[in-house]
Formats: C-alpha cells, sequence, structure tokens
C-alpha cells in the first residue's frame, strides 16, 4: 500500500494490474446497466418483473464483477505498461 504514495498517478493507472481490473469493472458496469434489457430479449416481452430470475442473475454477475476488477486493481504487482 505504501508504494501507492511514491508512484505518479500515470505510472498506477498502467500497471496491468490496474489496467485489467478497470476493463473487467466495466464489463461489469455494462452487465448491470443492461441486465433488463438483455432479459426483456431473452423473454420476448415487454415488462418484465423486478424478481425475474434472469434479471437478478445478472445484476449478481455484474455486481461480482465489479468487486472482482477492484479486488484485481489492488493487487501489489508493480510491473507497468510504461517503460520510461
Amino acid at each position: 500500500m505504501s508504494t501507492l504514495l511514491f508512484d505518479s498517478p500515470l505510472e498506477y493507472l498502467l500497471r496491468y494490474t490496474v489496467i485489467s481490473g478497470i476493463i473487467v469493472a466495466i464489463i461489469g458496469m455494462a452487465i448491470c446497466l443492461m441486465a433488463k434489457r438483455i432479459t426483456m430479449a431473452v423473454r420476448k416481452q415487454d415488462e418484465i418483473s423486478k424478481q425475474d430470475k434472469l434479471y437478478v442473475g445478472l445484476l449478481f454477475t455484474g455486481i461480482a464483477l465489479i468487486l472482482i476488477g477492484m479486488i484485481i486493481m489492488a493487487l501489489p504487482i508493480e510491473a507497468t505498461a510504461y517503460r520510461a
């Protein structure tokens, strides 16, 4: 954790773990935001229930991916994509 204080913001953002964590979190956010539309497309209905199993499952999957992305970002691996 103390290594975060010595890195510039650019070096921190270019770490492989941070880049991959951001990508995983963005995929999770997209799943959360698109869960209702995906459920409506699969069920071929205009209205869905908030208790629909597919809808709830997609929301949980998206939230889990966001959490996994945040954990990946916190991994203390020092390799960066930036070579100065």
